[in-house]
């Protein structure tokens, strides 16, 4: 009889720790340290965002705004202040947007073939891809997706839909290689859809409907691969190494240790999820690809 209450009683004991860790870990899912902030942005009268692809920062929090109408950009001050609009009759299908370590402008056209870096001010000073023309090439691109430019100038360009593959370029704009193909294995893709470089220099490219981060070195070696995460839209890695990643099937927002891929914390409420971008302040907007006021800002609590 002893031996029996002694096990009885320890299942007890265990059954009440068990529910109690399960209780502090749903706590802890549903708290955030992030709060969703509402109206942050300040639009003439009329107008309003649209369909947003992509959205970067300045070093000094001026915000980019990559959008699917007319004009492509709108421009907006830390505070969420509009500054001015720009950007007509250049893309065909706005994609990825991009601010280097210098403050150019990186953006992709995912219809018509091409990769555009614009000054600070807005001016175009280079074009990678032929308009309109798909390839595979050193000088064409079939719907490209994204950039990620490193400190000495090279420039990697995930590409994209029609292709499989990661292109590098030198600062100057000229081909130095490619790699990848459509697949499953490592260092193949489907989808490369969102690229990014860590304080290593590794990059980290979003391999969407594979649902998995691939990891290479600039010459294109394969290091490492993150899943379990689901299929990643976009990515955005701070100087500290925090990865924040939207997942758009299930429309959620990761943070992520960026050295690791340990998970630090999800957020939820996303709708129709694309782009993520951190601004100097810490603040995650969060751009989605439907109508009205489509970027969601989160403000640390």
């Amino acid at each position: 009889m002893m031996k029996t209450f002694s096990i009885n009683t320890f299942c007890l004991n265990a059954l009440l720790i068990l529910s109690c860790l399960s209780t502090e870990q749903a706590s802890a899912q549903q708290t955030s340290s992030y709060r969703l902030v509402h109206d942050w942005a300040n639009l003439p009268s009329g107008i309003q965002f649209g369909p947003v692809a992509s959205i970067a920062h300045q070093s000094d929090g001026k915000m980019h705004v990559l959008r699917r109408g007319e004009p492509a950009f709108f421009t907006l001050n830390p505070d969420g202040q509009y500054i001015r609009a720009w950007g007509e009759g250049i893309f065909d299908w706005t994609h990825g947007l991009r601010v280097d370590r210098d403050g150019f402008i990186w953006a992709t056209d995912a219809r018509a073939h091409q990769v555009m870096k614009f000054s600070p001010d807005g001016t175009r000073l280079m074009t990678l891809g032929r308009r309109g023309i798909a390839g595979d090439g050193p000088d064409t691109f079939n719907r490209p997706t994204d950039v990620a430019v490193a400190a000495n100038g090279d420039v990697f360009v995930t590409d994209g839909y029609g292709n499989s593959r990661v292109v590098k370029f030198s600062k100057k704009g000229e081909f130095i290689r490619s790699w990848g193909s459509k697949g499953t294995e490592p260092g193949e893709f489907n989808l490369p859809h969102t690229i990014v470089m860590d304080a290593a220099g590794r990059l980290l490219v979003g391999d969407r409907e594979n649902h998995r981060i691939q990891i290479f070195d600039t010459e294109g070696n394969f290091l490492d691969q993150w899943t379990g995460y689901g299929a990643p839209y976009g990515l955005f890695m701070t100087p500290d190494d925090t990865l924040f990643m939207v997942e758009g099937v299930e429309d959620h927002l990761l943070v992520l240790d960026g050295r690791t891929g340990e998970l630090l914390e999800r957020i939820e409420g996303l709708t129709l999820s694309h782009w993520v971008s951190v601004d100097p302040r810490g603040n995650i907007y969060v751009a989605e690809v439907r109508e009205g006021m489509s970027i969601k800002k989160f403000k640390r609590r």
